[in-house]
Parts: C-alpha cells; structure tokens; sequence
C-alpha cells in the first residue's frame, strides 16, 4: 500500500482546480446547450441531443485529465476506444459541430487553459446567436415547416408507392435494413 501512494497517483491531481475546472464546464455547457435549444434549427430532438452534453463534456474531461499523467494510461486508452464501433450517424452538420466545440472545451479545462475554454464557449454562442437570427429573418429555415421521419421494417410496399405519397425529402436504408423516409409537413393550408 505504501508503494502505491509513494508512487504520487493521488497526490498530482490538484482536485480544488478539477472542481472548479467542473463547475466552469458545467455552466460552459448550459450555456451552450440554452443557445443550441433557442437558435438552430434541427430536424432530430433537440432536448435529447442537448440533455447528453453536459455527461458528454465530464466524460472526456475525466478522460484527459486520468490520461495526461501517463503515456501508458493514454496508449490504453487508444487500443480500448479503437474497439469501440458508434453506429448511430450524426445526420445534422450542427450536431457533429456543437460536439467538436464541446470536445475542445473539455480537453482546455482538462489542459488546465479555462480562459480559452471560456473564450470558445462565448466564441460559439455569440455565432450561433448572430448566424441563426440572421438566416430566420431572411425567411430561411422557416419555421412552420417540419420533418416527419417514418421508419419501417420489411415493408410490402416498394419504393415507387412509397416515393408516389409526395413531398419526401430523403429516403435511406440503415445496417439493419430499416428504411428511413423523410416528409416534409407545412403548417400552412393550400389554396
């Protein structure tokens, strides 16, 4: 046990600066999370995508800050992760970039650099404010306008009958033979 704690793993984390470093990515990501909900305009959940960045930004803010002690830590962690195979796809370029943001806003506190993870957190915020405001105004991205996704699995209908029901956006298969088609729905009334 006295090899252990000789070793220094417990002694050289500063853990008032952790708690403030989680404090400060804490309020970073609700800040986002509150811009993201109000100004983009996303056809998936928004609440969803949204309640998972906080968990999102301790998990690899715990991760570099285990890993920046050790290069054996860190060559590990390389090999378990490369196992590791995601296959739900990021549909929305708005999502793959609020999640960039929020990776390099956990890995600044994790570097111990708060005042550029506080500077990213304005940066983004303030574009998303200005860039998306902008574009509603100009009647882009109007908002009565929504996107039904139907999913359906060994469907007896082909393509063609399905492609025949108007207004479809996309339609595509995932690994599992599911296939996805997207509608567009307008709140407006035709004349």
């Amino acid at each position: 046990m006295n090899e252990f704690l000789k070793t220094g793993f417990l002694t050289d984390v500063d853990y008032l600066r952790v708690l403030i470093d989680i404090l400060i990515l804490f309020g970073s990501s609700k800040l986002i999370e509150f811009v993201y909900r109000r100004k983009t305009y996303s056809n998936d959940n928004k609440e969803l995508f949204t309640k998972q960045m906080f968990p999102f930004v301790l998990a690899i803010f715990l991760i570099v800050t285990v890993i920046k002690t050790s290069i054996a830590l860190s060559l590990g962690l390389v090999g378990a992760l490369s196992i590791i195979r995601f296959r739900t796809a990021i549909k929305e370029p708005g999502q793959l970039i609020a999640l960039l943001i929020l990776t390099s806003l956990a890995i600044s506190m994790a570097a111990e650099k708060e005042i550029l993870g506080i500077i990213i957190t304005l940066i983004y915020s303030a574009y998303l404010g200005v860039a998306f405001k902008g574009l509603a105004e100009h009647g882009q991205y109007a908002t009565s306008v929504k996107t039904l996704r139907v999913s359906t699995v060994n469907s007896s209908h082909s393509i063609n009958d399905i492609c025949g029901l108007g207004s479809m956006v996309r339609i595509y298969s995932d690994v599992n033979n599911v296939v996805h088609m997207e509608f567009q729905i307008s709140n407006q009334m035709e004349e």
